[in-house]
């Protein structure tokens, strides 16, 4: 056995404690010594009370981030707050996205008092009035802290708040390493936090106390009288050792032991230490560890800077640690002095710390501040302060131990040991283009993250390797609504600058709709009359794409159809590419690979929309036609066709009756309706000469297809009718999904799929791509992709979507680019906006052995918070004015009419209910559309609404009525009808009785 067989890895840590908000500030500023606290900024308060520490961000909050409506982020605990998107950034330290990877998620958390619940939020009595207690103390109560994380996050672990007063986050990191080496979960989250709710906390620091006078913390120094109060906050994120092999992500250090115990009676008093407890409970921990005790090199000491704190631990530290000897050396070191006793943090802010030392090669000093004294005696001949930054030498044993002893006797110790560099990967050449990957809650998140990154790119992350860089975007961030995607030249200098380029284009673009949860794809398959050379190029690329167009085109072979090996290659001018028999088989087997692949992708259509020979393609990729007999289907049909007489056919701007009008008295078809003003015409060349004819005389702009026959018209018949017997002998099923007919423009009927006439008719009659497309547009697709190169086929969908009003028309797609494109390029850059609008689209992105640091989740800077009521504690108020307190006046009203107005007047009405909603979920004015349930309304808030609402309008608006009138604007109608049936005369006397009664 190794030390990590039985190891839990730290794969991701994040922070906010004074002076640091991130890992990297907080080592420098420790390596340099640094004290955060105000007392060393000089800072001073004017009624004789010392300031404490305090964090960066706690009143601002990105609620929509975390589903959360205003009004809940406001009169939510800032501790629930912070611990939420601290989470979330040690979640892409550790580069995870346990949504995708179907991790088990364990969170073990505790927090510090509820000060914010009894100072700001229930004296605020229209935020009790709007809410109820019970949606009150779920974000408040530290009962919920882990739980509700859990629910915002979607994790499925074991969920459990641990408070062990000022060793909790240790204590919390200890039960998370059991669970992982258990099973309990995949991975751990650990950690605590305090938060004192007002910018400039204070506190009181009489002498003989626990908090020094003179507003500094200077641990293991003699003279020193006691801690810092401050708020602060950690959390780590763990995984059993032996599974980093399979996944992405990296160690920064692992934990190989851990204990917790408690002192018991074995003390002066509840509060106070106990030597013995505390040396037990290193002891247990170095047992667990397989270490000696001359194998731990560095002990982040709880170190309060009080003096029977400090001698109690140093008293435990030696009697385990020290070995009698002055070698092997042992540094004790402490951040208490730098950032004050951060409470339920404390312990994780320590092991944070010795982490980061550890992963840098560090001995981090111990803070020195004017006034302190000289050292104490640390109780042992191996044992020195660090005063100034060190490389760990090899007099250290480079091991580390993290103590926290809690007011009340339950002490925590863990042993933590290096983690071995991760080698760089070897660099690969792209065998496809590499995508990029953005998203965000919000349009404007999305735009500061790829500005960040953009800076990024051009300063810290100047030489980062891309492959890093686009596998920490895939695999180590969460896929969110609002997304921006990309596929990259595979040249590493110009995907950086195209990576670059697009940042920049990303940072300045317009709101766009949110992704849709796996978006519903319409795609569209061409018929003759479009370019195909160069098409299939992108084999050489993907072999299974190569191998299925080998499939299909031994299938067109074997059904006596022409041999289309190495149709890539084909010139332009290849005169098989006017061949209706070569030409109706490679559209076929070009579509129906393209399909394969993007389902092997991650993108399976809903919706099929194919023209002339492409129909048969969509019902063979939705099962009316075996791949064998659709290919004898689609080698028939182009054989029938390719002998009818010689024709043309005729694309003119013109609506189908205005183009009938045009070739009346020719023997012409409308061979196709194609959009709006964009009909097709054909007949024999003769016939087509006139149309042009008359088109040039009328100013009308008209082109002639690259055909050698008028498909879909009469020269059609003869093909027609022996196609239809053909197909007699073709076993035919139901489509298994929605395939649009060319001959109705509606959904193609299981009974039409199955018949041959149907398709017989399909081969004569016009196509009415146009009705068709305005079908594919009614089932609203979040995507349209164009299996072509070009636009001849999509450019309908654009206009129609243009005409019918789409505020969010679908993201039109071209799976092959422009003429002349890149096919591999094109396709890959295809994929990325399908990413984009919602489609599961699997990039095969390499997992990630050494995640690259990239600029931090961009949090909206929106400060949710109810203010302070003075003298909302009994502590700070006169006696007079708390008993005054306990008994308080019946509640408000919200700002709206009473109810005797309102129960006479609809409008009235209207105005209250929508004040009362207001208040319920803050944020933007509400509208008659919005939601309850898309407010982020739950089951408790739904109680709480309708008794605000039946309180103050004398109504019986039910639970049922909210269901069923969910939208602002049905909501109030409903109530108005229930006012409307009211007998108000009734209820006045009713009223009136209570009144005489009292």
């Amino acid at each position: 056995m190794t030390e990590l067989d039985n190891a839990v890895a730290v794969v991701g840590l994040s922070l906010r404690a004074p002076g640091a908000s991130d890992p990297e500030t907080f080592l420098s500023r420790l390596a340099a010594g640094e004290v955060a606290l105000p007392a060393a900024r000089g800072e001073r308060t004017g009624n004789g009370r010392l300031l404490s520490g305090q964090i960066d961000r706690f009143a601002e909050f990105d609620a929509e981030l975390f589903g959360m409506a205003p009004a809940h982020a406001a009169l939510t605990d800032p501790q629930h707050r912070v611990i939420a998107e601290l989470v979330w950034e040690a979640m892409e330290d550790a580069c995870l996205d346990t949504t995708r990877a179907g991790n088990r998620v364990g969170v073990f958390i505790g927090g510090g008092p509820d000060i914010y619940l009894h100072r700001n939020v229930l004296p605020d009595e229209r935020t009790v009035r709007a809410h109820g207690t019970e949606q009150i103390m779920l974000g408040n109560s530290r009962d919920f802290l882990a739980t509700a994380l859990s629910y915002r996050l979607g994790f499925t672990g074991p969920s459990m708040t641990v408070q062990t007063a000022c060793s909790t986050s240790l204590v919390a990191v200890h039960q998370a390493v059991r669970s992982l080496l258990t099973y309990e979960c995949d991975v751990a989250i650990a950690g605590g936090i305090t938060v004192f709710p007002v910018e400039r906390p204070e506190h009181d620091g009489p002498e003989g106390g626990i908090y020094a006078p003179d507003g500094r913390c200077r641990s293991f120094t003699v003279g020193s009288r006691g801690t810092v109060p401050s708020s602060g906050a950690g959390i780590v994120v763990l995984r059993r050792s032996a599974d980093l092999a399979d996944g992405p992500g990296r160690a920064r250090a692992h934990i190989i032991g851990s204990a917790v115990n408690n002192d018991g009676a074995d003390r002066m008093g509840m509060t106070a230490p106990s030597p013995r407890g505390q040396a037990e409970v290193l002891r247990e921990a170095l047992e667990v560890s397989g270490l000696s005790p001359a194998d731990i090199g560095y002990i982040e000491a709880h170190g309060t800077g009080t003096v029977l704190g400090d001698q109690v631990e140093l008293a435990a530290l030696a009697e385990v640690y020290g070995t009698g000897t002055a070698t092997p050396r042992c540094a004790i070191g402490t951040v208490k002095p730098n950032i004050g006793h951060t409470d339920s943090a404390a312990g994780v802010l320590g092991l944070i710390k010795t982490v980061l030392a550890l992963q840098h090669d560090m001995l981090l000093p111990v803070a020195s501040q004017p006034g302190d004294g000289p050292d104490a005696d640390l109780g042992a001949d191996r044992f020195f302060l660090p005063r100034t930054a060190a490389t760990w030498s090899a007099e250290v044993p480079r091991r580390a131990a993290v103590s926290s002893f809690g007011f009340g006797g339950t002490n925590a110790h863990v042993i933590v040991a290096p983690a071995d560099p991760v080698p760089e990967p070897a660099p690969v050449q792209n065998v496809r283009p590499p995508v990029a990957v953005l998203s965000a809650a919000t349009p404007q998140a999305l735009r500061d993250k790829a500005a960040d990154l953009a800076g990024w790119l051009d300063g810290p992350g100047a030489r980062a390797a891309l492959p890093g860089v686009l596998g920490t975007l895939w695999h180590g961030r969460r896929q969110l609504a609002h997304r921006a995607a990309v596929a990259l030249p595979t040249d590493p200098a110009a995907a950086r600058e195209r990576l670059r380029q697009w940042l920049l284009e990303t940072a300045k673009r317009a709101d766009t709709p949110p992704a849709v949860a796996d978006a519903p794809v319409a795609v569209m398959l061409p018929g003759q009359g479009i370019r195909l050379t160069g098409t299939g190029a992108s084999a050489a690329d993907d072999p299974r794409f190569g191998a299925d167009l080998d499939r299909l085109s031994a299938a067109v072979l074997r059904a006596g159809g022409p041999d289309l090996r190495g149709f890539e290659t084909w010139a332009g001018d290849d005169p098989w590419l006017l061949d209706t028999a070569v030409v109706q088989p490679l559209l076929f087997v070009v579509g129906l690979a393209h399909l394969w692949r993007l389902e092997r992708r991650g993108v399976r259509p809903a919706t099929l929309l194919g023209h002339s020979v492409g129909e048969l393609t969509a019902a063979a990729y939705a099962g009316v036609f075996g791949v064998e007999d659709a290919a004898a289907a689609v080698v028939r049909r182009g054989e029938l066709m390719s002998r009818a007489p010689a024709g043309a056919m005729l694309a003119v701007p013109l609506d189908e009756e205005a183009a009938r009008d045009l070739a009346a008295g020719l023997p012409a078809d409308v061979c196709g309706v194609n959009g709006p003003e964009t009909t097709v015409l054909g007949g024999d060349p003769d016939t087509v000469a006139e149309l042009e004819r008359r088109c040039a005389a009328r100013g009308l702009t008209a082109r002639r297809l690259e055909t050698a026959h008028a498909f879909h018209s009469r020269a059609m018949e003869e093909a027609a009718a022996r196609f239809g017997e053909f197909l007699a002998t073709v076993p035919l099923s139901a489509p298994r999904l929605t395939v649009i007919s060319n001959r109705t423009g509606a959904e193609l009927s299981a009974e039409e799929a199955t018949d041959p006439a149907y398709w017989a008719g399909q081969l004569r009659g016009t196509v009415r791509l146009a009705d068709g497309v305005r079908t594919l547009l009614e089932g609203r697709p979040a995507a349209v992709v164009g299996i072509h190169g070009g636009r001849a086929l999509t450019n309908p969908v654009r206009q129609t979507a243009r005409l019918l009003g789409l505020v969010h028309p679908p993201g039109i797609i071209e799976l092959l680019g422009h003429s002349g494109a890149d096919e591999a390029a094109a396709h890959e850059d295809a994929l990325a906006r399908l990413w984009a609008a919602g489609c599961p689209v699997d990039f095969d992105m390499p997992l990630v052995t050494s995640p690259v640091p990239l600029p931090r989740y961009p949090f909206a800077n929106t400060r949710h918070w109810i203010e302070a009521t003075p003298g909302a504690l009994p502590h700070e108020r006169p006696a007079a004015t708390a008993a005054a307190l306990r008994e308080p006046g019946p509640p408000q009203e919200p700002s709206a009419p009473a109810a005797e107005e309102t129960a006479a007047d609809g409008s009235d009405l209207a105005t209250t209910i929508t004040a009362i909603w207001q208040e319920a979920f803050g944020g933007e004015p509400l509208g008659p559309s919005d939601n309850f349930f898309t407010l982020g309304g739950t089951s408790l808030q739904a109680a709480q609404l309708l008794t605000v609402v039946n309180d103050t309008l004398l109504l019986g608006v039910a639970l049922g009525d909210l269901y069923e009138h969910s939208d602002l604007g049905s909501f109030i109608r409903r109530a108005e009808e229930l006012a409307a049936g009211r007998d108000d005369a009734e209820l006045l006397r009713l009223l009136d009785e209570i009144e005489g009664a009292q």
